[in-house]
């Protein structure tokens, strides 16, 4: 309940930050003068779109403790989903020297779940494998149906972890120790809330990893949530 109050208080100036910084960003009502206060702007902007991020994990994360995590659940087709985290994601893969592939089949079955929380998962996994994969590294995304289950992959040809460090990574606001990672910003909560969010989905998270050997973060959504088109029997 803290948490929820608190969220609110700082969202409110937040989103005035965020708003009026944008709205001075594209300089709307006209130029804002020296081109240094435009770098001042994106920076402002981005800042403040950093810390809702931050907020509204740290909610998830005291609400799925507190077991009062509600999804809302939808019909959701996983091409589409797929492909709408990867665009959101290449740019800035691309702008870090990295390929990133796309292995999805587009007659997978619907997903039954929580289009937020499932895109959130994807950009979670998708963020961090563009954030420790060094310049010319790959990036996949690969989805597959295997026995009434749905699989989704993301792998990366990065640092990797080993399996002290892979424990590490799972503890919320934990950060595994290293030079690369210690250059880059994060919580410490992408990993434990991809791992609950699947988990409330009532799904499987495993992580095969290997210190400069990559990492393969695999989520399994179980049968009951894939939406599998009903065969048509005809009438004797």
């Amino acid at each position: 309940e803290f948490l929820a109050n608190m969220s609110h208080e700082l969202r409110t100036p937040l989103n005035a930050i965020i708003g009026f910084s944008e709205i001075m960003k594209n300089q709307a009502f006209g130029p804002l003068g020296s081109p240094q206060y435009l770098d001042y702007m994106e920076d402002i902007h981005n800042s403040g779109n950093h810390l809702v991020d931050i907020i509204n994990d740290i909610l998830d994360l005291s609400k799925i403790e507190a077991g009062r995590m509600e999804l809302r659940e939808t019909k959701l087709p996983v091409a589409t989903i797929i492909n709408s985290c990867v665009r959101i994601i290449r740019e800035r893969a691309e702008s870090g020297g990295l390929d990133l592939v796309t292995n999805v089949p587009e007659d997978l079955p619907d997903l039954h779940a929580d289009e937020r929380l499932v895109k959130q998962m994807l950009i979670n996994l998708l963020s961090n494998a563009v954030k420790f994969t060094p310049a010319g590294g790959t990036v996949t995304i690969g989805a597959q149906f295997k026995a009434g289950a749905l699989l989704i992959g993301v792998a990366d040809t990065g640092i990797g972890m080993n399996r002290d460090e892979a424990l590490i990574a799972l503890e919320p606001f934990r950060q595994v120790d290293g030079s690369h990672a210690r250059q880059l910003e994060g919580t410490g909560l992408g990993l434990p809330l991809v791992k609950s969010y699947i988990e409330l989905h009532g799904g499987g998270f495993r992580l095969n990893s290997g210190s400069g050997k990559g990492t393969l973060v695999t989520l399994t959504f179980p049968p009951e949530r894939t939406m599998r088109p009903v065969a048509v029997q005809s009438v004797a």
